[in-house]
């Protein structure tokens, strides 16, 4: 009896960070989901912002955490995504600031 106990209050005490622990399966930690906002070049031309925070200013959005900002230049053409840790979206010229570890990838058109 005191084993299921203990058992039950480390799965709870777990779950409470992001790991769950499923019958017969190792613990798994389970991703926090990500925010996301859609924003529309000068040109008219669609942005999707994703990453863990964001922060809507009138200048500018602030991303931090896991940030993905991918960028749809024609119908038909790859997607460029944007990886880093952070990244700052200036409004007003549609500047891509990114900061700490980061890389592009190109991927088809979904």
């Amino acid at each position: 009896m005191k084993t299921r106990i203990a058992v039950a209050l480390a799965a709870s005490l777990l779950a409470g960070v992001g790991i769950y622990i499923v019958p017969g399966l190792r613990a798994q930690s389970v991703k926090p989901k990500l925010q996301l906002t859609n924003v529309f070049t000068s040109r008219g031309k669609a942005v999707i912002l994703a990453a863990d925070e964001i922060e809507r200013g009138s200048a500018e959005i602030r991303l931090r955490g896991n940030v993905e900002i991918e960028l749809r230049p024609q119908q038909g053409q790859d997607v460029m995504i944007l990886h880093a840790d952070e990244a700052d979206y200036k409004r007003q010229n549609d500047e891509i600031i990114p900061r700490g570890n980061i890389r592009v990838t190109l991927e088809r058109p979904r």
